[in-house]
């Protein structure tokens, strides 16, 4: 059956997300609003897509996705109709599922998840709160949605996406290091790449200590993961790196952050 989504905010993460569906659903029809509208544009040459104002996407939409920052889903949101039969889906930061529920009425029973610019290729996790019929339906099949129990822990999981652009500077600074020795800075980050992504792509994802089973693979004494760990370690880095996701966390426990 053709799904009706809606897009509010058109923006990094929206368009894989888009794209991702009209690659698994090609008869779906999807709306975005032209915000962002480099990207809206591109967005709309494709089959299926069609770009209108804020309010056209809702009229024509079964489910909503709300891709907007918080600031401007406060200023915005407040001017629509939405209708009840919708279901919403936020993957807005910095703003409580209570106060989305307020901006959308009388849409009810929102939910916040967590996507990444990879879900247009699939293995991207999920966390969602509430559990979402919705994002299994449309994601599930490609992406593991994960289901969290609290509200509160959804906070923490947008800190946790930060690690990605931290891991890729030590990538970066480890390749720029390389390439000083092979002369070649494509090779050396190729190599860095697949050499990361290899691993990691082997590695079971069932949650049963797999990261710690693989640190003590690393971990021969003398070796040489153990001697960069421990260098590391010694720094204090791992303490700064606690530090900051807590600093990120705050965000999310604090009214109105920006």
């Amino acid at each position: 059956m053709p799904r009706k989504i809606g897009f509010l905010g058109t923006g990094r993460i929206a368009e894989p997300m888009v794209r991702s569906l009209l690659r698994r659903f090609p008869a779906s029809r999807v709306v975005v609003s032209r915000r962002s509208e480099s990207i809206s544009g591109k967005l709309g040459g494709l089959p299926g897509v069609t770009v209108a104002d804020n309010q056209t996407v809702l009229d024509h939409s079964e489910t909503v996705f709300l891709c907007l920052l918080a600031d401007v889903a406060r200023r915005e949101l407040p001017e629509l109709r939405f209708r009840s039969d919708q279901q919403v889906i936020s993957v807005m930061a910095d703003i409580s599922l209570a106060e989305v529920a307020q901006l959308v009425a009388p849409s009810v029973d929102p939910v916040v998840t967590v996507p990444l610019p990879f879900i247009e290729s699939g293995g991207c996790p999920l966390p969602v709160h509430p559990a979402s019929a919705s994002l299994e339906e449309l994601f599930g099949d490609e992406n593991p949605v994960i289901s969290i129990g609290e509200e509160s822990a959804m906070g923490p999981h947008f800190a946790a996406t930060a690690i990605l652009s931290h891991t890729m500077k030590q990538l970066d600074v480890t390749s720029h290091w390389l390439a000083q020795f092979t002369g070649s800075g494509e090779d050396a980050e190729r190599y860095m790449i697949a050499l990361v992504s290899g691993y990691l792509g082997a590695m079971e994802k069932d949650g049963k200590g797999r990261l710690r089973e693989a640190m003590e693979d690393l971990s021969t004494e003398g070796g040489l993961n153990n001697q960069l760990r421990s260098h590391i370690a010694d720094s204090g880095f791992y303490d700064v790196l606690v530090e900051g996701l807590d600093q990120l966390n705050q965000r999310f426990s604090t009214p109105n952050a920006e």
